[in-house]
């Protein structure tokens, strides 16, 4: 079964994410697979807008595959995984073409700060949006780093710091997510925002997005050094260790509740 499902709808390009653990957490497998799509799908000139999403029964994302990230050991391959995981927001940041996150279930730490770097995202009844790394020992300077580029220094120290899920309505007054679907609508209701978004001026929306995201890229790389140092400090802490363990220790699974994810 592959780990990346992809569909066409006329001009609209569908990546579901299909990890064999229901709310999707990123593995190396399933990242490679989305940068190919993310290429392919700015080099097909049929494809007019990507909807990246985890489908309409699956979480969107519950942040890395701790699997494997729990297997990282030593600086040189802590800050390796930084440079990926920046290098990997960027190349989603960098296609030319709308693309729209449809969100539903979980999306924490990596899956919410993918979401962001899509240019749209919809949401759904289940849409639980979480960035709570600091409470499980794991540096958060990528995604504070993004949530305050989104909405403000104030609004991103309450969602790190917090480690809480945002409320679905501030969600919205705030565009986190730009709209709602109903149950089982999630997707075709991206599909249709990316349809409106794939039929604006190819040239205009290109050299658009292009500028808009250049301040995001640029933020990207010059904290990389301060990401990958605060993330190498963690591991030799050993601070999320436990985390790791509890995790694991429940099986290859995630449960469903936010404990086990």
């Amino acid at each position: 079964m592959p780990v990346l499902e992809t569909e066409t709808r006329g001009a609209v390009l569908i990546a579901r994410f299909n990890h064999t653990i229901p709310h999707n957490p990123m593995s190396l497998e399933l990242e490679i697979a989305i940068r190919s799509i993310c290429h392919e799908s700015n080099d097909n000139p049929e494809v007019r807008a990507l909807v990246l999403t985890g489908g309409n029964d699956r979480s969107f994302c519950a942040g890395g595959d701790f699997k494997e990230v729990a297997q990282l050991s030593g600086s040189a391959a802590v800050a390796a995984y930084i440079d990926r995981v920046i290098d990997f927001y960027s190349t989603i940041l960098s296609i030319t073409k709308p693309t729209v996150a449809a969100v539903g279930g979980y999306a924490i730490g990596l899956g919410f700060q993918l979401s962001l770097c899509c240019d749209w995202r919809v949401g759904a009844p289940g849409t639980k949006l979480i960035m709570w790394e600091l409470k499980h020992g794991i540096a958060c300077i990528v995604g504070g780093y993004l949530l305050e580029s989104f909405v403000g220094r104030a609004a991103m120290s309450s969602i790190v710091y917090g480690c809480e899920a945002v409320p679905l309505s501030w969600a919205l007054d705030h565009k986190l997510l730009h709209e709602f679907a109903g149950s089982g609508d999630l997707v075709e209701r991206a599909v249709a925002r990316a349809r409106i978004l794939g039929e604006l001026p190819e040239i205009t929306f290109r050299r658009t997005k292009e500028s808009i995201n250049q301040g995001l890229l640029a933020g990207l790389r010059n904290i990389a050094l301060e990401a990958k140092q605060a993330h190498v400090a963690g591991v030799a802490s050993s601070a999320a260790q436990q985390h790791f363990k509890n995790v694991l220790g429940s099986g290859p699974r995630c449960d469903g509740s936010a404990r086990n994810c």
